[in-house]
């Protein structure tokens, strides 16, 4: 990639949202919980945004902004209320953006809502205008569901559990716009399957089997010709929200690749969901508690 059809630099936005939210948990999450970063702070997160990156000559990234807490209670609603018209006003202030890389989570509990990301999106999209791609990048906990979904161009998300990859998936959400945008080549095809399966992150390491074989059959499926990207969420057990469960995107200019895929990776995940284990030892209270008494290990 050297420069653009037109020979201009494309103008990418950058924001978002990001949270875990249990709703088992009493906490709430307030304003003070997140960490909200503007400006030059917000592309210092990134290596791809650097003046002298690889990047630079295609796209004038533009700084939105980016709030980011760590796992906690549902937010309230006047916190999220408050970011997301930050969010959205700063992209109508913006101007015209050709793209939006949308740093997100997917697992974000809102009193009041029962699909936060899917309101945030939709609110999103209405602010950029039907003209943008919308690039998200996503944790492999989160949920896909319809309505959120369909606001998006393009998404993937992590690969791994533990998280090892995850700035490497917010910049493949990053560079997979680019490429479309440079290209030329438009919104490709989303084929998006919800499967009935509700996993905990404590049953889905991708260092275990079988999650290490179907999260590694992601690479394989977007390496195949006319495929954009592969991505699969097994979704967030700590919300009691009907999109919680997991989900394939396979995004691709083949409509019907796409859905074969995506068929088939869900068909795997479905065939699998009985031979998940939890990483470590288990037990109920009594017993855990028990054994940690008698063991001699300091910390237990």
């Amino acid at each position: 990639m050297s420069s653009t059809p037109s020979g201009s630099r494309l103008r990418i936005g950058i924001g978002g949202m990001a949270i875990e939210s249990s709703q088992f948990c009493p906490h709430r999450s307030g304003y003070d919980d997140f960490r909200i970063t503007r400006e030059r702070a917000l592309l210092d997160r990134y290596t791809w945004t650097r003046p002298d990156g690889e990047l630079s000559g295609l796209v004038e990234w533009v700084p939105l902004v980016h709030a980011v807490a760590v796992p906690g209670g549902p937010v309230e609603r006047a916190v999220y209320d408050r970011i997301k018209d930050e969010l959205t006003g700063r992209i109508e202030e913006s101007g015209p953006l050709d793209g939006l890389v949308y740093d997100i989570h997917g697992a974000m509990s809102v009193v009041g809502l029962d699909d936060a990301e899917a309101d945030l999106t939709a609110a999103v999209r209405a602010a950029t205008g039907p003209g943008t791609l919308i690039s998200a990048a996503m944790d492999l906990h989160g949920n896909v569901s319809r309505r959120f979904a369909e606001h998006l161009d393009l998404l993937t998300a992590h690969r791994t559990a533990p998280h090892e990859d995850a700035w490497e998936t917010r910049e493949r959400a990053a560079r997979k716009l680019v490429e479309r945008l440079v290209h030329g080549r438009g919104r490709p095809h989303r084929a998006w399957v919800q499967i009935p399966v509700l996993l905990p992150g404590e049953k889905t390491s991708t260092r275990l089997e079988p999650a290490r074989s179907l999260y590694g059959r992601l690479a394989s499926v977007e390496a195949l010709d006319g495929v954009v990207d592969a991505a699969l969420w097994v979704g967030y057990a700590w919300a009691d929200e009907a999109r919680c469960r997991a989900a394939v995107v396979v995004t691709a200019d083949d409509p019907e690749l796409a859905l074969a895929e995506a068929r088939s990776l869900a068909r795997a995940y479905w065939d699998a969901r009985r031979d998940f284990v939890f990483a470590g030892p288990t037990g109920d209270a009594d017993s855990c508690i028990a054994r940690a008494v008698a063991s001699p290990a300091r910390p237990f």
